[in-house]
C-alpha cells in the first residue's frame, strides 16, 4: 500500500497528493498513449485523447512500498532527470512551441491544434528526428503544462539515461516516474514508459495548475 507521513503545509500537501496519483496514472497513460496513436494516424480527433479520469478507469491500482516523506521530497527537489523535449519545457508559450518544431514537422502532416475551454492541444508528427511525435497542452495563458513525446521504434531511451532511477520514486520494468520541485516553479513529474526499461515515451506534465508553490516554502 502507498505509505505517507502527515502533511506538513500547502506545498507538502500538493506533494503527498501527487504522489497519490502516480499509481493511477501509470495505468491510465496506456489507455492514454492508445488514443494519441490513433490521433495521430487521423483516426480520432485531439479531443478525444485525454487522460481517462478514476471514475473512467476499473483497473486495479499498483501496490507500491514509497520511502519515507523526507526521502521523497529530498529527491524531488534534486533529482537530475530531463526536464525538455527538442528544447521545449514546462512554462513554454504556444508561440515558442511552433517556433521550435513546426519547422521538424513531417510536411505532409501539418500540426493539428484544437481549443477546449481554456485549454488548447497541439500536437505535432515530425520528421528528422528521434522523436515521431510531440503532443502538448497549455492553460489560459498558452503556457505549456504538459508534453507527451512519442520516439521511434529503435531510439528508445534506457530509463537511467532519462534520469537518476535512485531518486525515482516509483519504477517497475515498463514504467518510471519521477517527482520534480524547483524554486518558484509548481510540482511536475516526468513519466518514461516502455518495454525493459527503455523509454518509448516520455511525458512531462505540471502537477498542480493553480498558484506557483515554492519549495522553500
Amino acid at each position: 500500500m502507498l505509505r505517507t507521513t502527515r502533511p506538513r503545509g500547502r506545498l507538502d500537501t500538493d506533494y503527498i497528493e501527487g504522489i497519490a496519483e502516480i499509481t493511477f496514472l501509470m495505468k491510465s497513460r496506456s489507455l492514454f498513449n492508445a488514443r494519441l496513436f490513433l490521433t495521430v494516424i487521423g483516426l480520432t480527433p485531439l479531443s478525444q485523447a485525454q487522460t481517462p479520469s478514476p471514475a473512467q478507469s476499473k483497473s486495479p491500482r499498483p501496490t507500491y512500498s514509497l520511502a519515507p516523506y523526507e526521502d521523497r521530497l529530498a529527491a524531488a527537489q534534486s533529482v537530475k532527470v530531463t526536464i525538455s523535449i527538442l528544447g521545449l519545457e514546462l512554462g513554454s508559450t504556444l508561440e515558442q512551441a511552433h517556433a521550435k518544431l513546426d519547422k521538424l514537422s513531417d510536411p505532409a502532416h501539418p500540426p493539428k491544434e484544437e481549443e477546449e475551454g481554456p485549454e488548447r492541444k497541439v500536437l505535432w508528427q515530425l520528421a528528422r528526428t528521434d522523436y515521431s511525435a510531440v503532443f502538448v497542452k497549455s492553460d489560459e495563458r498558452k503556457r505549456i503544462t504538459y508534453i507527451n513525446a512519442f520516439l521511434r521504434p529503435g531510439k528508445e531511451i534506457p530509463f537511467e539515461k532519462i534520469g537518476d532511477t535512485k531518486k525515482a520514486p516509483l519504477q517497475d520494468v515498463n514504467t518510471i516516474v519521477w517527482d520534480v520541485l524547483r524554486p518558484n516553479r509548481p510540482l511536475f513529474r516526468v513519466m518514461a514508459k516502455g518495454a525493459d526499461r527503455k523509454a518509448n515515451n516520455i511525458t512531462i506534465f505540471v502537477v498542480k495548475r493553480p498558484g506557483l508553490e515554492r519549495a522553500a516554502d
